[in-house]
Order: structure tokens, then sequence, then C-alpha cells
């Protein structure tokens, strides 16, 4: 991407939708991403991308939730995907709080099931406002241009990141192998599920709801969870999770 082609793509984005900032992410599997573009006006707005999103938190990340649970190609805003309890959530507390955006919207481009590119265009405090819905419907619009914009400039790059990335176990699956070497703590697959909702930022109705499960079955899985790992807050399981994720995000 050129110099020129980038300036020619923030002001194609603003001719149609006014944006404080906009970032371009190439996504393989549940690998750490690739930043492929970056534009603010507000220094905060990505200041911390390298240092504290690349480093694990991304799996908490309500867009790769949404990407990794099957998504399918589209534009989708922050506020329809984030769980209940998402400002109290540790991935906004320890990461996305300080980037100062106040809106987000993004377009998946699903190039393959593992791999896929996230044009992610926002609003934040060097504005102060928020999109609104003739925005939306703007944005809608370009969709098309958008995706074909994607396939033609990325798909290739992402393509040979899928073929060189790490065969073998996923993200997931390694974190809890990490998880129970480090702590000697083995969850089941329900108790894993919950802990990973919990740090996401979903009450327990949520959970319940993803889950299928009744809201009761959710606290018995925090007690078990509290239990097994010897704490008795949401707080002390993030401190427990966070060295993992920050390990196989350097990966």
């Amino acid at each position: 991407m050129t110099p020129v082609f980038e300036r020619q793509l923030v002001a194609w984005f603003e001719s149609w939708v006014p944006i404080d900032n906009v970032m371009i992410l190439a996504y393989v599997g549940e690998g750490r991403p690739k930043c492929l573009f970056a534009h603010s006006k507000e220094k905060s707005v990505h200041a911390s991308f390298d240092s504290a999103y690349c480093t694990g938190i991304y799996l908490l990340d309500p867009f790769f939730v949404l990407d990794r649970a099957g998504a399918s190609s589209g534009l989708y805003r922050l506020e329809d995907i984030v769980p209940d309890y998402f400002s109290l959530s540790d991935y906004y507390l320890k990461y996305y709080r300080d980037t100062n955006i106040l809106d987000e919207m993004t377009y998946l481009v699903r190039i393959s099931p593992e791999v896929s590119i996230h044009i992610c265009l926002g609003r934040d405090t060097s504005s102060g406002r928020k999109f609104v819905t003739a925005e939306w419907e703007n944005a809608l619009k370009i969709q098309p241009v958008v995706t074909a914009l994607a396939v033609r400039n990325w798909s290739d790059f992402a393509a040979v990141q899928d073929e060189g990335r790490r065969d073998g176990e996923d993200a997931m699956t390694e974190f809890w192998n990490q998880f129970r070497k480090m702590y000697g703590v083995v969850l089941t697959a329900r108790q894993s599920q919950t802990a990973l909702l919990i740090v996401r930022g979903h009450s327990s109705s949520s959970i319940a709801r993803l889950m299928g499960v009744s809201v009761q079955t959710v606290k018995v899985f925090r007690k078990q969870i509290h239990m097994r790992c010897s704490i008795s807050s949401q707080a002390e399981l993030f401190a427990m999770m966070m060295p993992i994720l920050v390990k196989i995000g350097e990966r």
C-alpha cells in the first residue's frame, strides 16, 4: 500500500462516512493480528495496539470473537455485538478505554474460514460524536466496494500468512493447556467456556443465553471456577489468564 493510496483510501471513506480513525487488520485463525494500515487524528487511538492489543488481549475483542464464531462477511457495529457488561469487561478496562474510541463499525471480509480482513472505522474524542443512522446506512451502501477492495488488495497477503501459520492446536486449546501447566488447574469444557465469557464482559444471564443453560447453572460454573482456581473475583481470574494471553500473543 503506497502513501498515495493510503491518503486516497482515507479520503474516500470520509466522503461517505466522516471518520476519526481507520485501521485494517488481517487475522489468521486465532493467531496474532497483523496491522495492514492505520490512520487516526487522535494519537491515543492506536498507541497501545502493539504493546497491549497484540499481546493476547485481542482474544477478548468482540469483533474478533464474532469473527471466530463464524460470522459471515458484512458490516457490524460495536454496540450491536458487545456483551452486556462491556464497560466493566477486562478488555474494555485494560485496553479499549485508553484508545478513546467512542464508536466503531467494522467491515468483516472473510477470505476463507480461517482468514479474514477487518476494516475498522471509528469515532473518538477528537470529534466527540458517535455514528448516526444516516452514516450507518451510507456505510452499508459501500459494503460491496469495500469487500471487493479488501479481496483485491489483501487476500494474497492473508493467504500467504495462512500457509505459514503454525500447525496443530489452536490458540484456545493452547491457552488452556498453558493454564493447566502454569497453575495445575484443569477446567471442564463448560467451565473454560464460562471463564472466557466472564473476562469478555458477559453477565450470568448473557452467558446462560449463549451457552443454552440456566442462570443457576452458570452460577454453579462460576463457583466451580473460583474453587478450582482458589480465587474469589473476576479480577483475580483475569490476572491468572493475562500472562498466558501475552505468551500466546508473542508466538
